[in-house]
């Protein structure tokens, strides 16, 4: 998806961009920057994108991104119904490789950085039993000042880059294609799937909405997103119905018809191809966790 670029503003008394935002929910597009980017989401759930990844998000989600990745995070629908109990707190620290002067991750003290540096290109998903210590320790570098914030930020590098514990999420092979404008297309064809999922969608309705033919608009989606917008929407869908596996009573058909599908069979079978396993197996395996 062509992403936009944001700018991050860096001051004259700190080496690195940090803030904390506690908002009603997560406003933002598709986009990319030339900064590493860590991100703690203390409070908030919903759909992540990040390349060519698409997955759920919840309380506690953990990343470091390289730099040039494009990535969103989407909130599910309660957080815009104006709901009092809910509300996104999020930390984010962004910084240039060159943050500590030119050459500094070059060091070799620094190699195991420079290895964390490269696994951000997929996008790093922290896990596993170091995740509350790096988590607590972004949120100590946000908080913090001066040679402290900076003294803190080297061991929440040095944190992430010693875990064992974490995944990478988008493609090794993608590439961010920056070139080629259409950020407020793709932005808006993400918005309306990720609000209109749960209903009929035809490719001609989104072709329409894009302001494309519609095998302009397939060649246009696939060289974004490097996926058909038919496994775009599957995705989305069967992500939403693993939520609601887990989390409601309703039967597996409810489940299927909730989510924007007509035939048990077709939901069964893209179920399978997500998750690799049934909506069944599944429901039982997070049932006895």
């Amino acid at each position: 998806m062509q992403p936009k670029l944001e700018k991050i503003p860096l001051t004259l008394s700190s080496s690195i961009a940090v803030k904390r935002e506690t908002v009603p929910y997560l406003d933002y597009p598709w986009h990319y920057h030339p900064e590493y980017e860590i991100v703690y989401h203390e409070k908030s759930f919903g759909l992540r994108f990040i390349g060519n990844h698409i997955g759920n998000f919840s309380d506690g989600d953990l990343m470091f991104l390289g730099a040039n990745l494009p990535h969103v995070w989407k909130n599910d629908k309660e957080f815009h119904q104006d709901r009092n109990d809910l509300f996104v707190d999020v930390y984010v620290i962004h910084f240039p490789e060159n943050a500590l002067t030119q050459g500094f991750f070059n060091l070799p003290e620094m190699a195991h950085i420079k290895k964390l540096f490269a696994l951000g290109t997929q996008g790093l998903l922290i896990k596993g039993k170091d995740h509350l210590k790096i988590a607590t320790l972004v949120k100590d570098v946000v908080n913090a000042e001066g040679i402290e914030r900076l003294l803190l930020f080297l061991k929440t590098l040095d944190a992430m880059a010693r875990t064992k514990d974490y995944e990478l999420l988008s493609g090794p092979g993608y590439v961010n294609s920056m070139k080629t404008p259409g950020t407020e297309r793709i932005n808006t064809i993400m918005n309306f799937v990720t609000e209109h999922y749960a209903e009929e969608i035809n490719i001609e309705e989104v072709a329409r909405l894009a302001n494309l033919s519609i095998s302009s608009f397939c060649r246009y989606f696939k060289n974004r997103t490097h996926k058909t917008f038919s496994q775009f929407l599957n995705e989305i869908r069967i992500l939403n119905a693993c939520k609601d596996l887990i989390n409601t009573d309703e039967t597996i058909t409810q489940i299927c018809y909730g989510n924007g599908y007509n035939n048990i069979s077709h939901f069964n079978r893209q179920f399978k191809i997500k998750t690799g396993l049934t909506a069944k197996e599944y429901k039982k395996k997070h049932a006895a966790t």
